[in-house]
C-alpha cells in the first residue's frame, strides 16, 4: 500500500486525535486526499502520506544537510542506550503516543522498534525534517505542525515524548488524558561538553536547573532518571555530528584537534511527570 493510501486509512481510524487547526472543530472525513473538518476547511495528504497543518510559513534553521547528518547519527546508534533507558517507563506501550518536536523522526523510529504497539504520531514544525522521517521510517504518522497552534483533540494522548525540544505545559496537559505521562529529556551539565569547550568561556558551563523547575511546577513529584554515555566517533561521524548541532556549527576544527571530539559525553536527565487523574 502507499504511504498516501496508509494514512488516509489511518486518519479515517483515527479522527477523534485532531481538531483543525483554524477553527478548532473536528475533522469530519476524509475526500480523496484532503482531511475535512466540520467548517470545511481542508488540508492535502502529501504523497509520503503527511499532512501540514501550519498556519502560516515557518523559518527553520534546519536544513536537509544538517537533518541527514542528524540521522546518520542517529542510525549508528548515538541515542540508543538513552532510548533503552527511557522505553520501559513508558506506562502504556499499547496507548497513543506523541513525539513533539520529533525533527527527522529516529527517536520514534527507535521505539518502535523496541516495541511501542498503538498510534505514534511525531510532528514538528520542519517540514524538511518530517519528510526526511516519513520517507526513512515505516508505521510512524508525520506531522507538520506548530505546538502552540497543535491539530490535536483534548484528552485523547496516553504519553507525550518531548526530547531535547521545547515544551507547552498547558498544551501538553490539554492533550494527556488523565493520568498520561509526559517523558521530557533535558540535557545535564556535562552534555556534549567536549563541543562546548570549543565556545567562549561565558558559554562553556550549563545548567538543566530553570527547566527542570518549570517542569515540576506543572508535575507532582516527577521521576528523574539520569543518563550518562559517551560514545565513540569515526572521522567521518565527526563530520557529521558537528553538521547536527548548533553547538558544532561555528567550529572550525583542524585535523589536530578532532582527537578531542573522537569521544562524545552525552549526559541528561529523563523527566516523567503524570497528569492529575
Amino acid at each position: 500500500m502507499k504511504k498516501i493510501d496508509k494514512a488516509k486509512v489511518f486518519f479515517l481510524d483515527h479522527l477523534e486525535l485532531f481538531r483543525c487547526p483554524v477553527c478548532e472543530s473536528d475533522f469530519i472525513n476524509v475526500e480523496g486526499n484532503q482531511l475535512v473538518c466540520r467548517e470545511k476547511h481542508t488540508f492535502d495528504l502529501s504523497k509520503k502520506g503527511t499532512l501540514h497543518f501550519l498556519l502560516k510559513p515557518s523559518k527553520s534553521e534546519y536544513s536537509r544537510e544538517m537533518l541527514l547528518a542528524r540521522q546518520r547519527i542517529a542510525q549508528m546508534g548515538f541515542w540508543q542506550p538513552m532510548l533503552d533507558i527511557l522505553y520501559p517507563l513508558i506506562e502504556t506501550k499499547q496507548g497513543v503516543t506523541l513525539d513533539v518536536g520529533c525533527g527527522e523522526g529516529a527517536h520514534s523510529a527507535y521505539l518502535r522498534g523496541k516495541g511501542l504497539t498503538g498510534p505514534l504520531i511525531a510532528f514538528d514544525i520542519s517540514k524538511e525534517g518530517v519528510n526526511l522521517g516519513a520517507a526513512t521510517y515505516e508505521d510512524i504518522f508525520f506531522l507538520v505542525a506548530d505546538l502552540a497552534h497543535s491539530p490535536f483533540q483534548a484528552g485523547q494522548f496516553d504519553t507525550l515524548l518531548n526530547i531535547l525540544s521545547p515544551s507547552n505545559y498547558d498544551e501538553f496537559n490539554r492533550l494527556l488524558k488523565p493520568g498520561g505521562q509526559v517523558i521530557k529529556v533535558i540535557p545535564g551539565s556535562d552534555y556534549l561538553k567536549e563541543l562546548r569547550a570549543f565556545q567562549p568561556e561565558e558559554k562553556q558551563s550549563y545548567s538543566n536547573q530553570n527547566v527542570k523547575d518549570k517542569f515540576m511546577e506543572h508535575y507532582k513529584n516527577p521521576a528523574v532518571h539520569p543518563v550518562n554515555y559517551t560514545v565513540n566517533l569515526t572521522e567521518a561521524e565527526v563530520s557529521d555530528f558537528l553538521q547536527m548541532t548548533p553547538l558544532g556549527w561555528n567550529i572550525n576544527v583542524s585535523d589536530t584537534n578532532t582527537v578531542s571530539l573522537r569521544q562524545i559525553t552525552v549526559d541528561m536527565e529523563i523527566l516523567v511527570g503524570n497528569k492529575s487523574e
